[in-house]
Order: C-alpha cells, then sequence, then structure tokens
C-alpha cells in the first residue's frame, strides 16, 4: 500500500531529537538529586539513632521511587534512540535495499516493508526524480504486489493498447503452472486452415494445454485476468503454457484468425486479446517483440538502480518496436481488436531466440465471447469501457478508487489520468477517483 503519511513524516526526526535531549537533561538532573539527598543531617541531643532509622525509611523509599523514575526515563531513552534510528532509515531508504538472499533478487514486499517501501516510492516521485523510462519505474515496482494490488503499466496506449504488469504471479504460482505441465509438453502447432493443430517451422518451442479452472491455482489465475481486462472468465480460452529452449523461438504473427473457421461463433468469435505471463527469468535473448509498435521516446532510457538496463543490449530481432524482457511473475496484456471491432495491425508480435538459459511462458486468449460457446449467429463487439452517455466519466476499473487513496494517480498517471489509458484507449482509466470529472465540470 501507499499511505500518504510522507509529508507528516517529513519534521518527525527534529522533533525526535529535541524530546532526546530533554529526556537527557531530565535523567542527569535526578542523578544529581540523588547524589545530594541525605545532606545536612541533624543526630544531636541523643536523637540521631530515631533520626536516622526515620530518616534511613524516607530514604529507602524515596530511593525506590527514584529507581522506578529511573527504569521509566532508560526506557524511554531506549526507544527514542531506536525510533530515530528506524526514522533514518527510513528516510535514506531506495528500492534497492528491499531484497533478499544472496543473489540481490526482488522479493515481494511483506507487511512490515510496505510503509518504507512505499514511501521511498514517493520520496523519489516528490523529489522530482521519478523516472522517465517504462523499466526504471517497473524497477521502483520491484517488491511490490501485482495487480490487484497496483495498477498496470502502460506499455502502449495505441496499436497495440497493451499493459505491463509487474508481480501478476507469485514464485509459487509460477512453479505450480510448470509443475502441471512438464509432464505433457510436446512440440508446440499452430493454428491450421480448418481449426487443427499443425507443425510450423516459425514456432519451434515445445507446449501444452492446460484445462480451464484445472485446479484451484489455476482458477484463481483466471479469475485475475478476468478482473484485469474487463472479459468474462468463459471468454478464455484454457491456459497455453510454452517452454523456449535455446534457439527457439516464435516468429511474428498475430493472435487474431484470418479464416472464417476459427472465429465462427460457435467457437466464441475472433480472438480480442492475449495475456502473455512469463515463468522464469531468461538469462538472455527471448523478448516478446512488437515489430509494428511505436517505441516511446525515453521507453530504454538507461538510469541508475534500473536492474533492466541490459535488455537494452538487443539482438537484432528485438531491435525494431517494443522489446520486453522475460521476467519472472510479469505479464503483458495486449488487445488485437480496437473498441469498433477493427484488427489490430500494431498487436503484431513475436518471441526472439532464446540465447541463454529457457524461456517459460503462459498464454490466455479471451475471445469475443464465451469459448466454444456454439453461437448460431454473429456476436456483437463487447464494450471495452464503463463509459454511458449518462456516466461520461467513470472508473474503468473496480479498484480505481483504493489505487487513487494509495497515490498511485501522481505516481503512475500514465495509467492513472492519461486521457488513453483505459482498455478502448478513449478515455482515462481511473478518471472518477482521479478527480478528473470535477475538473471538467
Amino acid at each position: 500500500m501507499l499511505p500518504t503519511t510522507t509529508a507528516s513524516l517529513a519534521g518527525t526526526p527534529s522533533k525526535s531529537r529535541a524530546r532526546f535531549r530533554e529526556t537527557s537533561a531530565l535523567w542527569d538532573a535526578l542523578t544529581r538529586r540523588r547524589a545530594s539527598f541525605g545532606e545536612g543531617e541533624d543526630y544531636a541531643n541523643g536523637k540521631g539513632s530515631k533520626r536516622r532509622s526515620k530518616r534511613g525509611f524516607a530514604l529507602a523509599k524515596q530511593s525506590g521511587i527514584d529507581y522506578a523514575l529511573g527504569a521509566c526515563l532508560l526506557i524511554t531513552l531506549y526507544v527514542t534512540r531506536a525510533l530515530l534510528v528506524r526514522q533514518d532509515d527510513f528516510v535514506n531508504a531506495r528500492p534497492s535495499a528491499v531484497r533478499s538472499g544472496r543473489s540481490g533478487r526482488a522479493r515481494r514486499i511483506g507487511p512490515m516493508d510496505d510503509l518504507a517501501l512505499a514511501n521511498t516510492i514517493r520520496f523519489d516521485a516528490a523529489n522530482g526524480t521519478r523516472p522517465l523510462s517504462l523499466y526504471g519505474r517497473a524497477a521502483l515496482l520491484n517488491a511490490l504486489p501485482g495487480f490487484p494490488e497496483t495498477p498496470p503499466l502502460v506499455l502502449s496506449a495505441t496499436q497495440p493498447k497493451a499493459y505491463l504488469l509487474r508481480n501478476f504471479l507469485s514464485a509459487e504460482e509460477c512453479d505450480h503452472l510448470m509443475k502441471l505441465a512438464k509432464r505433457e509438453l510436446a512440440p508446440s502447432t499452430v493454428v491450421g486452415e480448418g481449426g487443427s493443430s499443425v507443425p510450423s517451422d516459425i514456432r519451434t518451442s515445445a507446449g501444452m494445454f492446460l484445462r480451464k479452472g484445472q485446479d484451484n491455482v489455476v482458477k484463481a489465475i483466471e479469475e485475475r485476468i478476468s478482473r484485469l481486462s474487463g472479459t468474462p472468465v468463459d471468454n478464455g480460452e484454457g491456459m497455453q503454457i510454452l517452454r523456449y529452449d535455446v534457439g527457439q523461438k516464435y516468429d511474428p504473427h498475430f493472435d487474431y484468425f484470418h479464416d472464417k473457421v476459427n472465429p465462427a461463433p460457435k467457437r466464441g468469435g475472433q480472438r480480442l486479446a492475449t495475456m502473455l505471463i512469463y515463468l522464469v527469468d531468461t538469462d538472455k535473448g527471448g523478448e516478446t517483440t512488437f515489430p509494428n509498435a511505436e517505441l516511446p521516446q525515453s521507453f530504454e532510457a538507461d538510469e541508475p538502480e534500473n536492474p533492466f538496463a541490459s535488455h537494452i543490449e538487443h539482438t537484432d530481432c528485438a531491435k525494431k518496436g517494443i522489446p520486453i524482457k522475460s521476467v519472472r511473475g510479469d505479464a503483458i496484456l495486449f488487445f488485437s481488436m480496437t473498441q469498433d471491432g477493427v484488427l489490430d495491425r500494431g498487436s503484431l508480435h513475436g518471441a526472439c531466440p532464446v540465447i541463454e538459459g529457457q524461456k517459460w511462458t503462459a498464454v490466455k486468449w479471451i475471445r469475443v465471447g464465451t469459448f466454444d460457446g456454439n453461437y448460431q449467429e454473429e456476436i456483437p463487439m463487447p464494450k471495452l469501457s464503463r463509459r454511458t452517455d449518462e456516466e461520461p466519466c467513470v472508473d474503468e476499473w473496480d479498484e480505481c478508487a483504493k489505487w487513487a487513496s494509495q497515490g498511485w494517480c501522481e505516481l503512475n498517471p500514465e495509467f492513472m489520468t492519461a486521457v488513453d489509458s483505459a482498455r478502448d484507449s478513449q478515455s482515462a482509466a481511473c478518471a472518477k477517483s482521479c478527480g478528473l470529472c470535477n475538473r471538467r465540470s
């Protein structure tokens, strides 16, 4: 979560240090008082013994009180010092500090870390150091949980409409999908003219299909994809798991069909969108590319503390269009059709050959209607936006209010408030929660 307490914390260190000095002064005064206690005793006229007894009792009683006060002050000093140290660590924190293990690999944020890391991101943004490049912004999200806890990054606003999602799957979910697939992997095929699967030289990976809702993990992932894409779960085909070894690739292609059999109404119509999820880190090569897409300016800026900087060294395959590095748990959602039902040629995409290591992906294709729904008539294009004539300014995602309360309107404006960030590229993703409706009125 991204709480909005950074500004109020700005003055905390100086106030805490003043309180620390005040407490130290009290402790010194207490020490001096105890040192002088008992001076001026009167033992004259044979009353010394009785007075010493009374004075001794009073001294013991007062000493007990003093020791109790001293203990309280010591505890206060210890807690204040600990808070000062933690505050200094908090202010000086950087995303790179939230790591685990010797390898320095990022981990998902935990309940004890979210405040520090979230405010680090806010701190960077407030000081004008928010990265300009997409991969620089992605690096800030290394240890944060993925959708629906955090919003997507806009990979491409149009041609195609595409989003990048950090940590969409957990490491455990990635491992689970690969374990299910390893028993049934076979050389990949492509869809032929009559709907049958046929081998092809343009696709040299190994793959298999999972059953829809095969187990609780698969079902939960499918439901998450449905929430993200704004389409019913039933519109998705069975998830395909693919493994690319060194040298294997998938030449640029469209996911939408060119024939009349595969997109027929009885099969659920044309493919509307694709969800592509990376299950392992690929050592070298294996990028997903969109050759027809326009590379945004500063997309590949080499910025400090950006672990994605190595992706700039592309093979020839990844030098045209927009390249996306294969990073475990990350995902891409892109649309193959526009809101008016036109096939989007910007959705041309491919998988570059793997140079080192392996590449594992999970792919979910989403249809216009229920997959294999056996419709008898043409299926109308579903609305990609919630806008209506009565409600022209809306939130396109259920999570918008939560994201806005966490500060994402300022931290991720390319998604939250840009005029073309919604699924149909015709409005802002979270216009209502980010206050755009009031501004326009």
